[in-house]
């Protein structure tokens, strides 16, 4: 058994979907000797194990070397626990599925997925660096500069996949890895991703997945018809978080969290940062609009507006979103109605 130390728990999202293995241990985590065994003793002419580099509460991710070619990949394995149920095999398969079908420069490729008895695994590209989160809870923020080449990136990479048809649902730093050299943010974990041209809206695929700490007004009150703004809200979270250090709502519940993303102002990143140029400080706060209809309208324009030199009009953008934000905290009244819709609300978030 290993073990993670407290500061690392501050850090980590207890809501995520994914946690990459920290370097320093003190509290216990669960080996997956199982997993690697079966790895081992299924795909041992293909592959050879080096080491388990991450993990979810679904799912088990090891580096290993693909023997006939010479690479490392990353295998993801569905935990022994998981095995037996249908719907958690199936949920591998949409993953890898879905991913498969998308060829961007900064979305993680998979190269193939298998369902042997026991063992159901995805192959995947492995990333040569570390996870956003890694650098965060390392450095405690991003260089403006970076995180705007990052945020521009990942808005690229998801104006590619919501043009597919595929809305991710589970943006965060777990979730974007930082490729060594490049730097190049390369966006992972599909596995709780909507397929609009597939899966029916009213449907359980299209339920409330996701981190509550990211997710959208629209995604924590539960609404089904989700598009790729949903994505643009969680991209702004992930900005707003880079810059700062620190997250735009907490909570220790989900529905404190819900309740704060729907109905609460946060505090605005220019407030946190006075020395943000205008262009970023623009582009997160119009991501974080709880109107989705008055956020960017897809992952183009973000991009595009991180991309155009523009004079320092800070006022023009900030200060009529800061009121949007402040009327919006007058509805405190209707919070109880919100509890209510909430509590009636199936809330489902997963854990691979």
């Amino acid at each position: 058994m290993r073990t993670v130390t407290p500061e690392f728990l501050t850090f980590a999202d207890q809501f995520a979907d994914t946690l990459e293995l920290p370097t320093s241990w003190d509290v216990e985590i669960p080996s997956a000797e199982w997993e690697r065994e079966q790895i081992q003793r299924q795909l041992g002419e293909q592959f050879q194990v080096v080491r388990e580099i991450g993990r979810g509460g679904m799912g088990v991710v090891f580096l290993a070397r693909d023997i006939a070619l010479h690479r490392l990949v990353a295998i993801k394995v569905l935990r022994a626990e998981f095995t037996g149920s249908d719907e958690h095999r199936e949920r591998f398969r949409r993953e890898a599925r879905m991913t498969a079908r998308l060829s961007h420069p900064s979305i993680v490729p998979v190269h193939s997925f298998g369902d042997q008895g026991d063992l159901v695994y995805i192959v995947m590209k492995y990333v040569h660096g570390e996870s956003l989160a890694d650098r965060l809870r390392r450095e405690g923020s991003i260089p403006e500069e970076e995180t705007q080449r990052i945020v521009r990136e990942l808005a690229l990479a998801l104006d590619y996949a919501h043009g597919e048809g595929v809305i991710h649902r589970d943006l965060k730093a777990e979730n974007i890895l930082i490729e060594r050299g490049t730097g190049r943010p390369m966006l992972t974990d599909f596995g709780v991703a909507l397929l609009r041209s597939v899966d029916p809206v009213p449907t359980d695929a299209a339920k409330a997945f996701g981190t509550p700490h990211y997710m959208s007004p629209e995604q924590a009150a539960g609404e089904l018809d989700l598009d790729g703004r949903s994505d643009l809200y969680s991209l702004g979270v992930l900005g707003y978080y880079m810059v700062t250090g620190l997250l735009p709502f907490d909570g220790v519940t989900f529905e404190s969290l819900a309740a704060k993303h729907i109905a609460e102002a946060h505090v605005p990143v220019a407030d946190v940062m006075p020395d943000l140029s205008s262009r970023l400080s623009v582009a997160i706060e119009r991501c974080l609009l709880k109107d989705r209809n008055e956020r960017w309208p897809h992952g183009r324009a973000l991009a595009d507006s991180l991309a155009t030199r523009r004079p320092k009009r800070r006022w023009f953008w900030q200060q009529p979103t800061v009121r949007t934000a402040l009327f919006r905290t007058k509805m405190v009244a209707e919070l109880a109605m919100f509890a209510s819709a909430l509590k009636a609300v199936v809330f489902r978030w997963t854990a691979i």
